[in-house]
């Protein structure tokens, strides 16, 4: 009987490499898609999380609302209510695959028959699981292997002395499915995702195959790869005992070169992954080490793609990573907003970013490279308010602000009121900060730097 690994990845709506529904549905292309190839994906359901959101709740939350006196108890939006809390995942992701690139690339034999099987569990999943509401699901045909991603919101039905009578809850949905914790090992998600992998070695036994089970501690390597590592030690310990003779010795050295040039063969053809970051920073420490370390990646919208014989590796950067680490990313922030608060159009903010010696390439996205880097840097990737858009609008409302300010001051009667004098001082101090009189401190580095002013006339930021 032949046998397939399983790959079975669970990730969250908010967690680093995890959910990703836009990714999914191609919203936007990874480097790694074969675009020629993503009408061939099989897109099984497509709800927008929302909708889900509303069959699933709407009816709980009106009641819910009608009980409370208080409107601050109220929940207007519950989507945003859960996203924005700390208790529960707005949703989850898991990500089945059956083989590898190596043994079943989409196309093969095995391939298509990977696909029947993916086929065969997305469409029993929700019965076997009636309190994950699938809002989305696809096989994807147009990476190197097949592979399924289905996105699905966890919720209870029984109802609650307090908050909704139906709500989200990866326990509580584990709970009412049957699945309670054996010991401080093995909880409710991990007995659940036991009880996944049992069904997929069902749908491998249904087609006459039984589960490859890989070694934990080579989870990167392919088998082939294990071997070729294996064959790797045995040929350099025994170059230890033959080094006086110069034939076989360089006969074990053409062995080895051939090993290691197979282990590169096996990991140009190794499947990519895509990794996600919630802290800019931490991207893009990650990112800056993988240059160092001559690592191949691709960045996506979301973050970046690499291979996953790097995974380990990556992981360590992770690790590594520390709050407050400057890299290039930091320093073009840094130049960027004191450009940004300098210039009037977002020409003249290439052009500053020009003269402050960063080479500049303009094409869908627009991006910089440092007089010092080893590679351009996507504006977009810097955090949302770094986007080309984001920094024209940014303009705008510092243009916006700027006449606001001399427009109160013209059109006061009493020049010597306090706030006219708050006015007046406002536009000193953009004047002082602009010309680089005052030196500008960020309290946030992921965000641009902003003045906040607080008088009579209310609160007043200036971007």
């Amino acid at each position: 009987m032949s046998a397939l690994s399983i790959s079975f990845t669970l990730g969250k709506a908010s967690g680093s490499g995890g959910a990703n529904v836009e990714h999914n549905n191609r919203e936007f292309i990874a480097s790694n898609v074969d675009s020629s190839r993503v009408s061939d994906n099989i897109t099984y359901i497509k709800q927008d999380v929302h909708d889900a959101y509303d069959e699933l709740f709407s009816t709980a939350l009106e009641e819910y609302n009608a009980k409370q006196k208080r409107n601050d108890r109220k929940i207007e939006d519950y989507y945003n209510h859960i996203s924005e809390g700390k208790r529960e995942e707005a949703f989850y992701e898991i990500i089945v695959q059956f083989g590898d690139s190596e043994v079943a690339p989409v196309g093969s034999h095995t391939g298509k028959l990977a696909q029947k099987m993916l086929d065969d569990y997305v469409r029993e999943f929700q019965e076997r699981n009636p309190n994950l509401h699938i809002f989305n699901a696809v096989t994807h045909l147009d990476e190197i292997s097949p592979h399924a991603h289905i996105n699905f919101i966890p919720y209870y039905n029984e109802e609650r002395k307090n908050g909704l009578s139906k709500g989200v809850s990866m326990r509580a949905a584990l709970d009412e499915q049957g699945f309670t914790a054996k010991n401080y090992k093995v909880n409710r998600l991990v007995a659940w995702e036991e009880s996944e992998f049992k069904a997929l070695e069902k749908i491998l036994n249904r087609y006459g195959l039984q589960r490859e089970v890989k070694n934990a501690s080579h989870v990167h390597l392919s088998v082939e790869g294990y071997k070729e590592s294996q064959d790797e030690k045995k040929i350099t310990a025994t170059q230890n005992w033959n080094s006086n003779n110069a034939v076989e010795q360089l006969q074990q050295e053409n062995a080895l070169l051939k090993v290691k040039n197979s282990k590169l063969e096996s990991e140009k053809h190794s499947l990519w992954k895509s990794f996600y970051y919630s802290v800019p920073e931490k991207q893009s420490y990650v990112m800056d080490k993988l240059v160092e370390m001559n690592i191949p990646f691709h960045e996506s919208e979301n973050g970046f793609n690499a291979q996953e014989c790097y995974t380990e590796q990556i992981r360590k950067l992770e690790k590594e990573f520390m709050p407050g680490n400057t890299s290039y990313r930091d320093t073009l922030r840094d130049t960027l907003d004191k450009i940004v608060m300098q210039s009037q159009t977002y020409d003249e903010v290439l052009s500053r970013l020009q003269a402050a010696d960063y080479e500049i390439k303009q094409a869908k996205y627009t991006a910089v490279k440092p007089k010092f880097g080893s590679g351009f840097i996507r504006l977009k990737s810097l955090g949302e308010d770094y986007s080309e858009q984001s920094i024209r609008n940014r303009l705008v409302m510092k243009q916006r602000f700027e006449r606001e300010v001399d427009n109160k001051i013209s059109s006061a009667k009493n020049q010597d009121t306090l706030q006219v004098m708050t006015y007046k001082t406002i536009k000193h101090y953009t004047i002082v900060f602009v010309q680089g009189v005052l030196p500008v401190r960020k309290k946030d580095k992921r965000k641009p730097f902003s003045c906040v002013i607080y008088s009579k006339v209310g609160r007043r930021v200036y971007p």
